[in-house]
């Protein structure tokens, strides 16, 4: 698994993956699926709608979809965003970091590390609060229809638990090896220019390495993120 260390400051650093494409999960209205199974079959498609939205902001809402749906949608495909990687190092045993030139290999270990750790402390506490939102929610699921909000925190609690699963995994289990990157160097200068000249930089960076969604990653990553 590659692992990109990416200048989104001139002071801060973020680890990124590439995204994989979410296939929807088949329409089956069968009885005797479970509930597990129901759920995975919302969130998968839930997401796969926030991707979509979050990918193509411009495009026009799905007639079918409430303003609703679409903001809880498009707020999971945020968090999506943010965790992927985080989900993406449970189930690693070995990943290459591939790190901006100008940091020695000490450093980028040392600053992986200490993203790790940021991540793994604020994932826990994010799960706590969004498995208390989810239990206060709880009550409205006596009402007919979908109750999103408690979908909301539900799958927001969960993926702060697999995220903060992965940021343990990345610290103690996982062999990493490094790899410096000139085009990644470049970056340094790109996030300190105005709006449209850092998206052209950072798209001919990712166009260099083969990352299609790295100038919006770093578009996300401009501010603080919960």
């Amino acid at each position: 698994m590659d692992v990109y260390l990416v200048p989104v400051a001139l002071n801060r650093h973020e680890l990124y993956c590439e995204h994989v494409d979410l296939e929807p999960a088949p329409d089956d209205p069968s009885p005797t699926r479970t509930i597990r199974e129901k759920i995975t079959a919302i969130y998968r498609n839930a997401l796969r709608e926030g991707e979509e939205a979050r990918r193509h902001p411009g495009s026009a809402p799905h007639p079918h979809r409430g303003r609703v749906r679409r903001w809880v949608t498009s707020r999971l495909a945020e968090a999506v965003a943010e965790q992927r990687l985080l989900w993406r190092l449970r189930r690693e045993s070995a990943a290459e970091l591939i790190y901006p030139a100008p940091l020695s290999e000490t450093r980028a270990r040392e600053v992986t590390r200490g993203c790790l750790r940021s991540d793994l402390d604020r994932r826990r506490l994010w799960c706590v609060i969004d498995t208390l939102l989810a239990l206060l929610c709880a009550p409205f699921t006596l009402i007919p229809g979908p109750n999103l909000p408690a979908y909301y925190f539900v799958f927001r609690a969960v993926g702060h638990f697999l995220a903060m699963r992965g940021a343990q995994h990345g610290l103690s289990k996982i062999t990493w090896t490094y790899r410096a990157s000139a085009p990644l160097a470049s970056m340094y200068a790109a996030v300190v220019l105005d709006a449209d000249a850092r998206a052209a930089e950072v798209e001919h960076v990712g166009a260099e390495l083969g990352l299609s969604d790295l100038a919006l990653f770093v578009e996300g990553s401009s501010g603080h993120r919960p």
